[in-house]
Protein backbone atom coordinates (compact mmCIF):
# COMPACT_ATOMS: atom_id res chain seq x y z
CA UNK A 1 0.00 0.00 0.00
CA UNK A 2 1.36 3.41 -0.96
CA UNK A 3 1.02 6.19 1.61
CA UNK A 4 0.74 9.86 0.81
CA UNK A 5 2.64 12.59 2.69
CA UNK A 6 -0.55 13.72 4.42
CA UNK A 7 -0.55 10.37 6.22
CA UNK A 8 2.61 11.47 8.01
CA UNK A 9 3.61 14.25 10.39
CA UNK A 10 6.97 15.99 10.74
CA UNK A 11 8.82 15.36 14.00
CA UNK A 12 9.41 18.63 15.86
CA UNK A 13 12.80 19.63 17.25
CA UNK A 14 12.46 19.37 21.05
CA UNK A 15 16.17 19.46 21.90
CA UNK A 16 16.89 22.22 24.42
CA UNK A 17 13.34 22.24 25.75
CA UNK A 18 12.16 21.25 29.20
CA UNK A 19 10.36 17.89 29.26
CA UNK A 20 6.96 19.59 29.70
CA UNK A 21 7.63 21.91 26.73
CA UNK A 22 8.76 18.91 24.67
CA UNK A 23 5.60 17.02 25.59
CA UNK A 24 3.44 19.92 24.43
CA UNK A 25 5.43 20.23 21.19
CA UNK A 26 5.11 16.51 20.52
CA UNK A 27 1.36 16.60 21.24
CA UNK A 28 0.87 19.51 18.79
CA UNK A 29 2.47 17.32 16.11
CA UNK A 30 0.25 14.37 17.06
CA UNK A 31 3.04 12.41 18.79
CA UNK A 32 3.58 11.21 22.35
CA UNK A 33 6.71 11.56 24.45
CA UNK A 34 8.57 8.64 26.02
CA UNK A 35 11.91 7.92 27.63
CA UNK A 36 14.82 6.40 25.70
CA UNK A 37 14.29 2.82 26.90
CA UNK A 38 12.77 0.54 24.27
CA UNK A 39 9.91 -0.50 26.58
CA UNK A 40 9.26 2.98 28.04
CA UNK A 41 5.69 4.14 28.27
CA UNK A 42 4.45 7.69 27.87
CA UNK A 43 5.94 10.38 30.11
CA UNK A 44 2.99 11.55 32.20
CA UNK A 45 2.55 14.89 33.96
CA UNK A 46 2.69 13.31 37.43
CA UNK A 47 6.15 11.84 36.69
CA UNK A 48 7.49 14.75 34.62
CA UNK A 49 11.26 14.99 35.19
CA UNK A 50 13.06 18.29 35.43
CA UNK A 51 15.96 19.15 33.17
CA UNK A 52 16.60 19.68 29.48
CA UNK A 53 16.06 17.42 26.47
CA UNK A 54 19.51 16.68 25.04
CA UNK A 55 18.65 14.17 22.28
CA UNK A 56 15.65 12.76 20.49
CA UNK A 57 14.70 9.91 18.19
CA UNK A 58 13.54 10.09 15.48
CA UNK A 59 15.40 13.20 14.36
CA UNK A 60 13.62 16.50 13.88
CA UNK A 61 12.07 16.78 10.45
CA UNK A 62 11.60 13.03 10.03
CA UNK A 63 8.20 11.95 8.74
CA UNK A 64 6.34 9.52 11.00
CA UNK A 65 2.79 8.27 11.40
CA UNK A 66 0.54 10.33 13.67
CA UNK A 67 0.37 8.73 17.12
CA UNK A 68 4.01 7.59 17.00
CA UNK A 69 6.34 7.90 19.97
CA UNK A 70 9.07 10.51 20.26
CA UNK A 71 11.90 9.22 22.48
CA UNK A 72 13.84 11.82 24.43
CA UNK A 73 17.02 11.81 26.51
CA UNK A 74 16.90 14.23 29.42
CA UNK A 75 19.84 15.78 31.26
CA UNK A 76 18.22 15.93 34.67
CA UNK A 77 18.45 19.06 36.77
CA UNK A 78 19.28 17.63 40.18
CA UNK A 79 20.39 20.91 41.77
CA UNK A 80 23.82 19.55 42.62
CA UNK A 81 22.42 16.48 44.36
CA UNK A 82 24.29 13.93 42.28
CA UNK A 83 24.97 13.03 38.74
CA UNK A 84 28.15 13.72 36.84
CA UNK A 85 30.98 14.61 39.18
CA UNK A 86 34.13 13.43 37.42
CA UNK A 87 36.39 14.33 35.79
CA UNK A 88 36.84 17.60 37.60
CA UNK A 89 38.79 20.34 35.85
CA UNK A 90 41.32 21.32 36.94
CA UNK A 91 42.26 18.00 38.45
CA UNK A 92 42.73 18.03 42.23
CA UNK A 93 46.27 18.25 43.56
CA UNK A 94 47.27 14.68 44.58
CA UNK A 95 49.43 16.14 47.37
CA UNK A 96 46.68 18.53 48.51
CA UNK A 97 45.68 16.81 51.77
CA UNK A 98 48.78 14.68 52.30
CA UNK A 99 49.77 16.38 55.58
CA UNK A 100 46.29 15.79 57.04
CA UNK A 101 46.41 12.09 56.27
CA UNK A 102 50.01 11.80 57.50
CA UNK A 103 48.84 12.91 60.97
CA UNK A 104 46.18 10.19 61.22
Amino acid sequence: MVRRNRDFVAVPNVIGMSPSQAKRGAARAGLWLRGPEADAGPIVESDMPTGVVTAQAPDAGSLVHPGSALAVWIDRDDNGGGGKREPRRPLPDPEGNKDVFDRL
